[in-house]
């Protein structure tokens, strides 16, 4: 019904009232309310369609939102979308009597609020995915690095964690959500916790076994202290969360503090053992070239109140103040160490190049050798590192990381002059497979400085290829490292803008090999022609009727594409990687 056509029976009902008895006039009367109501009600619906969308344009709203919350994106990022929605739920429809067009503005209005709301949504899903993803590629890549330390440091323990990392890597190469990114951010967090607190737990478990060979020389009966170290070994191979080695070293710590109490017979010559660990660290500091004047005073304060002691209290009290200053130096010690060996590094590494350098006759510039090493390489992970240490085992991780790389360092400097053939085991090679301790099993071994790969198997030559590496602006980092993804075929996409010197278009790669985080693959370079020593050097490339400008690459290992299927035939998820 109309309102028009309701005002007009309204109106004919009025005009017979008058002529009828009093209670059919009261019968009128309410027809004409209802009617009246009727006509109210009609006036306000608006358009039916336009409301339609409306109701529509929510229920897309509130699937959106609760698609964001099923993905992880946080509650925080989307109160405020949810508060705005809120707010319109509560606003009400206007009420008019002769007009559509105020509730259809109204219905209108909250159509578009309620799709700009989901837009806002879909943005934030967009923007929580990115921000989860960025934080996951660090974790991921602070894990990688600690756990190279590790395995370098010759702890088998570290193979729990390296089968971790691998499945947090698959786990990332898969993960599309928030949520996913998350997991794998926490995984990597604690995995990379554990095992710092591993290196403070095997040196306190390193002291304690000290502590009781120490005790063992004074004469004293260890037995039960060695029972509890063996123990405490057992613990250290079976833990794998940053809890289990926090309770082994509160355990450690109880079990030292134990041995000090009851043993107080071979407390002197604990304090003169550890009163000479302070003198070799201050002798130490003053190697690398710091002023320890403040810790030579304190060790001789130490030695004269362990001179002077009489009673157990007294040689309690020294001991306590010996730990306490051996402590206190441990940091500044670290610290100075650090930047001692990053100098030296440094140096060696301006030496070396500066008096080995490439003339590349294509643009007539010279290149340093171990330009891989400098600060465009891995020397500026090695500054980072340094600055941004602020731990014992921050400083600890980057003195293990310089040393790493001086030693991959000096085998590039004695590989160049080794002048083995290419396709031939190196000495370097076993040296290095030695130092990172992959003598058995596959491992690939890159040599830079020769532009070769060379595959071992249990310490013996398999396959040599000529590859090209990255060019001077985008070196390869030298390492040790694994082979943590394949992909057969996928397609590269440049992560530089276009218009970078550095962007390419999206290329098909044929196989590929990832093996350190950031997208440094082994994959074949179809569109190259010539590999080898010079080729990640601006030059020619040239072969049969071609003639074209080339470079190194941006990183990644450049192989034929029929050798790049072989490699990827011969190796799998895991398998070692050293480049030098």
């Amino acid at each position: 019904m109309g309102k028009r056509e309701a005002i007009l029976i309204i109106m004919k009902y009025r005009a017979e009232s008058l002529s009828t008895p009093l209670s059919a006039r009261k019968s009128i009367t309410a027809l004409s309310i209802a009617l009246l109501v009727i006509l109210l009600l009609s006036g306000c619906n608006g358009n039916p369609r336009i409301q339609q969308q409306a109701a529509q344009s929510r229920a897309n709203f509130n699937r959106a939102i609760a698609h964001a919350r099923s993905i992880g994106v946080p509650e925080a990022m989307l109160k405020p979308v949810v508060a705005q929605a809120t707010q319109l739920g509560q606003a009400p429809a206007p009420l008019t009597l002769f007009s559509d067009q105020p509730a259809t503005r109204y219905y209108t209005n909250l159509d578009q609020r309620y799709r700009l709301l989901t837009v806002q949504v879909d943005g934030l899903e967009a923007l929580a995915t990115q921000q989860f993803d960025y934080q996951a590629t660090l974790d991921l890549q602070t894990f990688e690095g600690i756990l190279a330390q590790r395995q370098a440091q010759g702890f088998v323990e570290a193979k729990t964690f390296a089968d971790q990392l691998a499945h947090d890597q698959k786990m990332m190469a898969q993960a599309r959500y928030p949520e996913q990114y998350l997991q794998i951010s926490n995984s990597a967090r604690t995995s990379t916790q554990a095992l710092r607190l591993m290196g403070s737990a095997y040196s306190d478990l390193t002291s304690f076994q000290q502590t009781i060979k120490q005790l063992q020389a004074s004469h004293l009966d260890v037995t039960a202290l060695n029972q509890q170290a063996q123990y405490d070994l057992q613990q250290f191979r079976a833990a794998k969360s940053p809890a289990d080695f926090s309770q082994l070293m509160d355990q450690i710590n109880a079990q030292l503090q134990e041995t000090v109490v009851f043993s107080t017979q071979a407390i002197p010559y604990v304090g003169a053992a550890k009163l000479k660990q302070l003198g070799a660290d201050i002798a130490q500091m003053k190697q690398y070239g710091q002023n320890p004047a403040s810790f030579q005073q304190r060790l001789e304060a130490d030695q004269a109140a362990l001179d002077s002691a009489r009673s157990i209290h007294d040689y309690l009290k020294v001991s306590s103040q010996i730990d306490a200053d051996t402590n206190a130096i441990q940091l500044p010690l670290l610290r100075a160490e650090a930047s001692y060996l990053l100098k030296q590094y440094h140096r060696e590494v301006a030496d070396w190049g500066n008096a080995h350098r490439y003339h590349d006759s294509f643009d007539n510039n010279s290149y340093n050798l171990d330009y891989e090493y400098d600060e465009q390489g891995v020397g500026s992970d090695l500054d980072n590192a340094v600055q941004a240490a602020q731990t014992l085992d921050d400083y600890q991780g980057a003195i293990d990381s310089i040393n790493d790389e001086m030693f991959n360092l000096k085998a590039m400097e004695a590989d160049y002059n080794d002048h083995t053939p290419w396709d031939q085991p190196h000495a370097t090679d076993m040296q290095l497979m030695q130092h990172y301790k992959v003598t058995s099993g596959q491992v690939i071994v890159v040599s830079l400085i020769e532009q070769t790969l060379r595959l071992y198997n249990n310490g013996k030559l398999v396959q040599a290829f000529q590859i090209t590496s990255g060019q001077y602006d985008k070196p390869s980092p030298p390492g040790f490292w694994h082979i943590f993804d394949r992909e057969s075929p996928t397609i590269f996409k440049s992560s530089e803008p276009k218009g970078s010197a550095f962007w390419y278009p999206d290329t098909r790669i044929n196989y590929a090999m990832e093996y350190h985080d950031g997208g440094y693959f082994f994959h074949d370079s179809w569109w190259r022609v010539n590999y080898g020593v010079g080729t990640n050097f601006p030059h020619y490339d040239t072969g049969g009727d071609e003639s074209f400008a080339g470079n190194g690459s941006h990183g990644c290992i450049n192989m034929q594409e029929q050798q790049a299927a072989w490699l990827y035939n011969h190796t799998g998820y895991g398998t070692a990687v050293i480049l030098y």
